[in-house]
């Protein structure tokens, strides 16, 4: 709908949604970005990818891994966002597109850089049960949740 519409369509990061048996070389392509109606694509097709050394593809061919110091999927991510959108603009100044980023880094394996991790160094200290006490007290307070909210009990087989 979005082409007919005269937008220009991008995927960039995780895209889950091709069986593992078609995540080849020789496909087959129809459930990958392109052949569901996208345009351009840059990432990867599994759900979780290391983030200091993925596995990209872009378009429907498989990329060699980034290997340059310091580097992290999500910069390459954003990167790769604003170089679709400049091709893009640079022939269809002002014309319509639609980008679908979509990061791996929320995603298990959880790999974040250094710097992001020493923002919350400390933070969670008091581990995890602490935490979703402290979470929901603050939810309490801020009239979010009743006031009678209790929490669950932990899942079977979690340890503390």
């Amino acid at each position: 709908m979005l082409k007919q519409n005269g937008y220009n369509t991008f995927v960039v990061g995780k895209w889950h949604l091709t069986p593992y048996w078609a995540t080849t070389q020789a496909g087959p392509f129809d459930r990958w970005p392109l052949g569901m109606g996208f345009e351009r694509y840059y990432g990867f097709l599994g759900g979780e990818t290391d983030q200091w050394a993925p596995s990209p593809w872009y378009d429907n061919h498989r990329i060699p891994t980034p290997t340059r110091p310091g580097y992290h999927l999500s910069e390459d991510l954003v990167d790769k966002s604003i170089e679709f959108i400049r091709d893009q603009q640079q022939v269809g100044t002002g014309c319509p597109f639609f980008l679908y980023l979509a990061f791996g880094a929320a995603h298990a394996p959880l790999h974040a850089p250094k710097e992001y991790l020493d923002k919350y160094k400390g933070k969670f200290d008091q581990g995890w049960d602490r935490e979703r006490e402290i979470v929901l007290e603050r939810q309490k307070k801020l009239g979010l949740v009743p006031a009678n909210t209790v929490l669950p009990a932990r899942n079977p087989g979690v340890k503390p």
